[in-house]
């Protein structure tokens, strides 16, 4: 227990292969089956909340002989009583770490959202954050980079417009074939450094994992609370339809379609998370005119949100010229999309993203050398996905800084369906159809992981498909944003269509990621109501919020 809280204060310090277990553990000894917890902040000043512990689970389910291995788990204590229970939590990504959603403070926010009755427990699943198996292909971040190093998945896609100019099209698919290499390269090196490992991590094994933890902190013969937000709704979507009788209070927050991620080719999920993205930048131009010069700094006294919206894909097409004509160090295109991609999740954000857009506009129009204009974010990669936080190299690098972790590979084509015939020319043309067709500002990304799946190597050897129609236990609560740049409302309706009257759904009046991206009275009190008292809106509900965009200065202070 010692190595985990030491790990916790290690996180930026140590390479890959310094995640290790205590020395005495073995994968074939007797699975522990308990927990011991400690205070997460082992007295060093860290800060850290919560309690933490390890966790052992079976590598496989199925077959008990695979061995064990272990998780990183953390808990945030009931803050009121009666204590009702046990709520388990997951974050996202795939990739976001649980545990640090505790560790740092998150969890109490959802506390309260939730009514503080509940322990609130976060954990890594298998190939996130702490937990192991490691989904670890590359030793440093210098190694890593320099295997991507110049290819789209790395430097991102330059592009104009809505991706309709002839050269554009012309240089991206002239990448088809090295990207296509790389990707059977980076599948094959992901098993060589990281061998019999993959095929145990995927989304099925998680849930199993979550049921084994409850059975221990609550008893086998009570519900399960479970809240996941956007990949970990793709958890709790499993949890519901694989064991539907043992469903307690079940919160799918931000939602993700299941039939995209487990039913068709992966990268088809890029199409359908950005339904709704040219929504949020809309509320984005709209409120910064509203706002006016003293709120946002794109606007002036003459502006509206045709005008700015004019001056954002002007930026666009600077960073453009930027790259082409600085080479391919410089800033483009793709990292002028993807901070506003990044900023959408969080309309918190928006004022800070105002005044980063005017800056690089100064950077372009005054650029005189490539020297000081050199990207300063890490590839498109890990900037883009279902969540935007996952850990990330910076693009100085040396020998010893770690390489990113590749869960969100691991997790994302381990549950997917077989590859069958998709081949990369397929996904670079899904790409280019994405762009035109659905959201012509921030279609042309490197997006997600599903891009690498028609070629990775291993799927998990348990995969859930469905049916996603079960009769629930308990009734669940769905909630969608309106303008949710990569889960859109739309998914979160199919979902809750699907369970029929074994689901609620809420439609949030907000722009962002999730019900937490804006403050919404209305639904913080049918979370709380249903936590507490298990109790339900009687039909779907449309909620307002509470949040105004682009707040004077004066307000910015009070923002949670």
């Amino acid at each position: 227990m010692t190595r985990l809280i030491g790990l916790l204060a290690l996180t930026s310090a140590v390479v890959a292969r310094d995640w290790i277990l205590p020395k005495d553990f073995h994968r074939f000894a007797p699975r522990s089956t308990g927990f011991s917890w400690e205070p997460c902040d082992d007295g060093s000043g860290s800060g850290y909340q919560g309690d933490c512990s390890w966790f052992e689970v079976p590598l496989d389910w199925g077959n008990i002989t695979a061995g064990k291995t272990t998780l990183a788990v953390a808990r945030y204590n009931a803050t009121k009583q009666p204590r009702l229970g046990t709520l388990f939590m997951n974050p996202g990504g795939p990739g976001v770490s649980g545990l640090e959603m505790i560790t740092k403070g998150d969890a109490a926010v959802y506390s309260v959202m939730s009514g503080g009755q509940y322990d609130i427990v976060g954990w890594d699943p298998r190939g996130v954050g702490l937990s192991h198996p490691r989904a670890e292909c590359f030793k440093t971040a210098t190694e890593e980079r320099s295997f991507w190093e110049g290819t789209i998945p790395d430097a991102g896609l330059e592009a104009r417009g809505n991706f309709t100019d002839q050269h554009d099209i012309d240089v991206f698919y002239e990448q088809v074939d090295e990207v296509d290499v790389l990707l059977k390269k980076v599948g094959k090196k992901c098993l060589e450094y990281s061998p019999d490992t993959w095929q145990y991590i995927g989304t099925a094994a998680g849930v199993r994992d979550m049921i084994a933890m409850h059975d221990l902190l609550e008893g086998p013969s009570k519900p399960i609370d479970y809240w996941g937000i956007s990949y970990g709704t793709v958890i709790g979507i499993y949890f519901v339809n694989m064991f539907p009788e043992r469903v307690g209070r079940v919160v799918l927050d931000g939602v993700v379609d299941p039939v995209y991620w487990a039913n068709l080719p992966p990268h088809k999920l890029w199409g359908v998370g950005l339904e709704s993205t040219d929504e949020a930048f809309n509320g984005f131009v709209t409120a910064c005119a509203a706002a006016g010069p003293s709120g946002c700094a794109l606007a002036t006294k003459d502006s509206n949100a045709e005008t700015i919206r004019k001056f954002v894909i002007d930026l666009i097409d600077l960073g453009y010229y930027n790259r082409r004509k600085f080479g391919p160090t410089a800033e483009g295109s793709a990292l002028v999309r993807n901070k506003i991609f990044k900023a959408m999740y969080s309309p918190r954000a928006w004022p800070d993203l105002a005044k980063e857009l005017l800056s690089m506009h100064e950077r372009f129009v005054n650029a005189t050398d490539a020297h000081n204009h050199t990207q300063s974010k890490r590839r498109s990669t890990y900037e883009h996905g279902l969540d935007p936080t996952r850990r990330q190299a910076n693009s100085t690098t040396s020998d010893e800084d770690p390489a990113p972790v590749y869960s969100n590979q691991g997790i994302t084509c381990g549950d997917a369906i077989d590859p069958g015939t998709t081949t990369t020319k397929e996904v670079f043309d899904f790409l280019v159809n994405v762009t035109r067709t659905v959201s012509p500002m921030f279609g042309p990304s490197w997006g997600i992981s599903g891009f690498f799946c028609h070629h990775w190597p291993v799927r998990a050897v348990e995969r859930y498909t469905g049916p996603w129609n079960k009769k629930l236990s308990n009734p669940i609560l769905v909630i969608g944003n309106e303008a949710d740049p990569i889960t859109p409302y739309i998914s979160a309706k199919r979902v809750a269509d699907a369970l029929g009257d074994s689901a609620v759904l809420i439609e949030q009046d907000d722009y962002g990621h999730a019900a937490v991206a804006m403050i919404s009275k209305c639904t913080i009190s049918a979370l709380q109501n249903y936590f507490v008292n298990n109790t339900l809106p009687s039909e779907d509900k449309f909620c307002g919020t509470d949040q105004e965009l682009f707040p004077g200065p004066s307000h910015n202070e009070e923002q949670p």
